[in-house]
């Protein structure tokens, strides 16, 4: 009988590991309330960190560091970073089965370290080394985040139910754009109070410092939001982490078009706030402005955007919109410091287009991405995406340092390296909206 046992153990041995697997039962309808609840407040909370962390309060303070455009089109080329850690969240999603806590951890490890970012204008001894320093935590930054983000939206897609995504996300976004205003107006006067007091530094210290402070309460309520089930492999296949996306036709290509979508954005967008700060001579309570113009116009359009998206698809929704933005970089353009009537506009308009793309995206992913292993399918979404912004990003930089101090005339339009570029910007999403027309 010993030696029976023994061949019988070996056998045991020989045979390949199946892979373990979580109970899957379902959340009952309370808990899912419950955590579709909590979800709106935790996204009130970490979108003040998103506010006070990019756009122009994150163009101002690199040009405070030293930064000119090719490092201003770095800096909007690292989420790229993010992106391909993505494939990190989703190995380590598999391995862990707790996308709760995984998202926890790695957005408080990710929003915290800006307190590290606001202590670097006073540490003298780093000199001109301040802003590579920058730079590094902003990528150790964006590579956390970019973990977090792709456990959040294979979380989310669980919860949320497929039919209310678009009225779920967009009542969502509509409360946090609140939000959003009140970060940005609120964070843009207490700047340009700190600048005329000559002390500028301090301002960035106050607004990064409140923004962790928010970010990590955020993290706090994730740790409360129920989970529904998912299952735990113990052994996690690297490879079909990077094949498997690519080999399902729809999802390969909704990431190629999203990639697409990225190059006429990327090139342009790391420039708005600069163009605004150094050629129309804005003060950050002005761009605030302009920014709370298109949160409150969201506020309106959000939930309609939500109601067609259901109704109508995600698909033409967004082909609607992407025609809308064509026309928006224009308001820039054709803007001066003494005639602000287009950026108004602008701002409206951001409000209205927006939305239907931001939420466009998002919806798709999670309605083409297969429930089984779908933060694979989040991570490579992510990555494709994000070599196009990378891409576009490095080559609007490169553009604008290489035209640097060019001023075209075309009529009464004085087009300088920045305007050029958003141009371009338009010319690109004119395009993109008939490639989403047919192969979307």
């Amino acid at each position: 009988m010993n030696v029976l046992a023994r061949v019988r153990a070996r056998a045991q041995a020989r045979r390949p590991i199946e892979p373990q697997l979580t109970p899957d039962i379902p959340l009952s309808p309370s808990a899912v309330k419950r955590g579709l609840r909590l979800s709106i407040f935790e996204g009130l909370l970490s979108n003040i960190h998103i506010t006070v962390t990019s756009g122009a309060f994150l163009t101002g303070f690199a040009l405070l560091l030293g930064a000119h455009d090719f490092e201003l089109g770095l800096i909007a080329a690292l989420p790229f970073v993010g992106q391909l850690f993505q494939f990190v969240g989703a190995y380590l999603e598999a391995r862990m089965g707790n996308r709760r806590m995984l998202t926890a951890v790695t957005a408080a490890g990710s929003r915290i370290l800006w307190a590290l970012i606001a202590a670097l204008p006073f540490v003298s001894v780093l000199g001109a080394a301040r802003l590579p320093v920058f730079l590094l935590v902003l990528a150790v930054s964006q590579a956390l985040i970019g973990i977090a983000g792709n456990a959040w939206t294979s979380w989310m897609s669980d919860l949320v139910p497929a039919r209310q995504r678009g009225r779920y996300f967009g009542m969502r976004n509509t409360i946090t754009s609140i939000t959003a205003m009140s970060a940005s107006w609120l964070a843009g006067r207490g700047l340009d109070y700190y600048r005329g007091a000559q002390n500028e530094a301090a301002g960035y210290a106050l607004i990064f410092t409140t923004a962790v402070v928010c970010a990590l309460a955020g993290a706090l309520l994730l740790t409360r939001q129920p989970e529904p089930p998912t299952r735990r492999s113990q052994r996690v296949e690297i490879k079909s982490l990077f094949t498997a996306p690519l080999r399902h036709q729809r999802f390969r290509t909704l990431s190629l078009a999203s990639a697409g979508w990225a190059l006429p954005i990327g090139i342009s967008a790391p420039f708005f706030n600069a163009y605004g700060i150094q050629t129309l001579h804005l003060s950050f309570a002005s761009l605030a402005i302009f920014s709370i113009v298109t949160s409150a116009v969201a506020l309106v359009t959000q939930p309609l955007i939500g109601r067609l998206q259901d109704r109508y698809g995600d698909k033409r929704v967004m082909v609607a919109s992407v025609l809308g933005a064509v026309l928006l970089p224009w308001g820039w353009v054709v803007a001066t410091p003494t005639f602000m009537l287009p950026l108004w506009l602008n701002a409206a308009g951001s409000g209205i287009f927006w939305p239907g793309i931001t939420q466009g995206w998002m919806n798709l992913v999670m309605d083409r991405a297969p429930a089984e292993n779908r933060g694979a399918y989040v991570a490579s979404f992510g990555a494709i995406t994000g070599l196009g912004t990378f891409i576009a990003s490095l080559l609007g930089g490169a553009i604008a340092t290489a035209l640097g101090g060019t001023l075209i005339q075309v009529g009464p339009l004085a087009l300088n390296h920045y305007a050029i570029l958003f141009v371009l910007s338009s010319l690109g999403r004119a395009c993109m909206a008939l490639v989403f027309a047919r192969k979307l």
